[in-house]
C-alpha cells in the first residue's frame, strides 16, 4: 500500500514545532523592545523562517509564525541606526 503523502508529518514533529513557536512567542517581543540584544533580529528572523519552511504546518502554527515574523520586520523598519562616534 502506497501512502498518499510522501512527507507525512507525525505528532512528534508537530509538537517540536509547537515548542519552538512557544519559545519564540516569549523571546521575540522582548528582543524587539530591547536595544541591547544578546542576539540580532536577523537570528530570530532566521529561526522563524526555518519554521515557515517546515513541511505541513497547521494553520495555527502558520499564523503564529507569520505574526512573529511581522513583529521582527516592523522592529527592523522602525530602528534608527546609532550615530557614529567621531
Amino acid at each position: 500500500m502506497k501512502p498518499n503523502d510522501p512527507f507525512p508529518t507525525g505528532s512528534y514533529e508537530l509538537r517540536l514545532t509547537d515548542a519552538d513557536l512557544a519559545h519564540l512567542r516569549i523571546v521575540i517581543p522582548d528582543e524587539v523592545r530591547d536595544r541591547n540584544r544578546v542576539l540580532p533580529l536577523a537570528y530570530w528572523r532566521r529561526r522563524v523562517m526555518q519554521i515557515l519552511e517546515t513541511r505541513h504546518l497547521v494553520p495555527a502554527q502558520l499564523a503564529v509564525a507569520s505574526a512573529l515574523l511581522a513583529q521582527i520586520d516592523s522592529a527592523v523598519e522602525t530602528e534608527t541606526p546609532l550615530a557614529k562616534a567621531s
